[in-house]
């Protein structure tokens, strides 16, 4: 009689013993096939000696940010002023779609004439003539 109070707790044993092996295996085998995988770099288009990403997009699959640099878009550095219509400028008047140029960074601020307001990723500006823009956080990419 004694073997049948006994039976329940070695099934529980023998159950427990055969999940910490199968979750070690997966783990093993998750690891390697890790390791085995290549790392690719995302493809660039080299034009002109710039670096521009093939497509436009500013989000992933995921709804993360996606870091793109293509052909017109405008690098603005943190604390340099920008004045909109200048000649020689790369600025005109116009609507915007603001970008962060770096991965980890969703919102950040943006002095837009005498006014810093918390912009995201993705948000669309317009910037008339003689307006001044300065990212007063993070280097941003206007698109």
């Amino acid at each position: 009689m004694e073997f049948l109070n006994v039976l329940p707790w070695a099934l529980l044993a023998l159950f427990v013993v055969i999940v910490t092996i199968a979750t070690i295996f997966t783990i093993v085998k998750f690891v390697r096939e890790k390791k085995k995988a290549p790392k690719k770099a995302n493809p660039v288009v080299v034009k002109d000696d710039v670096r521009l990403t093939p497509t436009d997009e500013i989000k992933n699959d995921d709804d993360s940010v996606k870091i793109s640099y293509v052909e017109n878009d405008i690098l603005l550095q943190p604390r340099k002023v920008k004045v909109v219509g200048e000649k020689k400028g790369q600025l005109k008047p116009g609507k915007y779609t603001v970008l962060s140029a770096y991965q980890n960074e969703e919102k950040f601020n943006i002095r837009i004439g005498n006014f810093v307001k918390e912009y995201t990723h993705g948000q669309e500006i317009v910037l008339a003539e003689g307006d001044e823009i300065c990212p007063t956080s993070t280097t941003i990419i206007l698109r």
